[in-house]
């Protein structure tokens, strides 16, 4: 069983540009013969019609028309008359007897008669009891449109050979983007090189837009290998950190726990410590990879009811005082899980990072173009340069005093990824006289 031959771009254009101009040269060849074909008929029907015009136009019983007949037609022409009376008696031009002997018994198409020899226009009229019949001789027609054939031909068998070169040519320079495109992949496939990038073509449009497509993809794609190794990277260290402390006690009470079993219990009460830190980081990082991957359906959540639900768990933790501003009811659809993170951890990032005795204040509005919700503190605040990187897993805006507070680093970047989830916007403002105002926006319409 044989396969079919794969084609490139360009042998696919040139079979294609080749069978469009042959099938365009067919059929100017066939509205050539059509043409050219009405042209014989037509013409020759005038020219028969003239003559018979002019035999009417001289009708007289009186007249000898036997020697008169040949004067209506062309010396050089192979034309034949004749002329039949009211009373029966028919009178031939020269050699007329003949050829109306010879075309009688000829098939007929419409006027047109072909003989063996000549090709025949007949035409026939009755006047005042007159019957006159013509027979006008057009091969000159015939062979004059013949000969114009063949050269047509000709020359389109010669435009053909022609083009045929300049189309592969035509075919190979519009297809180079193609093919340059082609060569650029594979390259980066075998280099596997980082911030690799295909070359973006002027032309044609649909190339470049689909260059300029592939680029977007390869960004998206190392700025997404970028960030997963940074993740990787950091979620190893944040783990060995705990890992390393909680068999340094196991260790310790391994050695000392039977001679000495004052040590026993801080031991394990770090251990127990450090094994929450590492299960709260744990739960985290799966939310975190199950945000993009939840399929499940949405449906209207009541987010006033989800957020007095996460301040009253909030306040039982946390010492700052919680004021809020919220309407009776605003439903949107989001999942209540999804909605409840955002809430949880921009609320309690706020009471982290501000004192004991400070408070928070939450809003939340409705426009006629999104839903507002915001959270603001009088905390330690945020630096202008470091708004975005707080979204980044991990990242911590004082590192210094990252350890005296608990967390993970995760919070504000599952909060970045729900929004996202939802095409919302998260922004960050600086509050007045100190802290940070956290601003969501989710869109009504999506």
């Amino acid at each position: 069983m044989k396969k079919n031959k794969v084609k490139t771009t360009t042998s696919q254009l040139t079979h294609l540009f080749v069978s469009l101009f042959v099938a365009i040269l067919i059929l100017v060849n066939i509205a050539f013969l059509l043409i050219s074909s009405a042209y014989i008929y037509n013409h020759a029907k005038d020219q028969s019609e003239e003559v018979i015009d002019t035999v009417k136009d001289n009708l007289d019983p009186k007249y000898d028309w036997s020697a008169m007949l040949d004067a209506y037609l062309a010396k050089q022409d192979d034309d034949a008359i004749t002329l039949t009376t009211p009373q029966g008696v028919t009178y031939y031009s020269e050699d007329a007897h003949e050829t109306f002997k010879k075309i009688d018994h000829q098939k007929h198409y419409k006027n047109m008669i072909f003989s063996k020899k000549h090709i025949y226009f007949l035409n026939q009229e009755t006047h005042h009891g007159f019957t006159i019949r013509v027979a006008l001789n057009i091969d000159e027609l015939f062979e004059l449109i013949t000969w114009l054939w063949i050269i047509i031909l000709g020359l389109n068998l010669i435009a053909i050979f022609i083009s045929i070169p300049l189309i592969r040519r035509l075919s190979h320079k519009w297809s180079q983007p193609i093919q340059t495109m082609d060569t650029e992949i594979q390259d980066i496939q075998k280099a596997q090189q980082k911030e690799s990038y295909i070359t973006v073509p002027n032309q044609p449009l649909e190339i470049k837009n689909l260059a300029i497509s592939f680029n977007n993809l390869l960004a998206f794609q190392n700025k997404a290998l970028k960030r997963e190794q940074q993740f990787v990277s950091d979620a190893s260290h944040e783990l060995k950190t705990p890992i390393a402390a909680i068999r340094g006690h196991v260790n310790l009470i391994k050695r000392r726990g039977k001679s000495n079993p004052e040590v026993i219990e801080p031991s394990l009460k770090y251990i127990d410590s450090e094994s929450k830190r590492m299960e709260t980081l744990i739960n985290e990082l799966l939310t975190l990879g199950r945000i993009d991957r939840n399929n499940e359906a949405i449906s209207s959540t009541d987010l006033v009811k989800t957020i007095a639900e996460v301040v009253t768990e909030i306040q039982t933790v946390y010492p700052q005082e919680i004021y809020t501003s919220l309407p009776n009811k605003l439903e949107y659809p989001i999942q209540a899980t999804d909605f409840r993170n955002i809430v949880h951890n921009l609320i309690e990032n706020a009471a982290k990072y501000s004192p004991a005795d400070s408070d928070i204040h939450i809003d939340l509005t409705k426009n006629n173009n999104q839903i507002i919700f915001k959270v603001a503190d009088n905390g330690i605040g945020i630096s202008r340069e470091n708004h975005d990187k707080v979204f980044e897993r991990f990242y911590r805006e004082d590192n210094s005093h990252s350890s005296k507070i608990a967390g993970s680093g995760l919070g504000l970047a599952i909060v970045k990824a729900e929004i996202t989830k939802y095409n919302g916007k998260i922004s960050i403002s600086n509050n007045k006289p100190q802290g940070t105002i956290f601003t969501v926006s989710l869109p009504l319409e999506k």
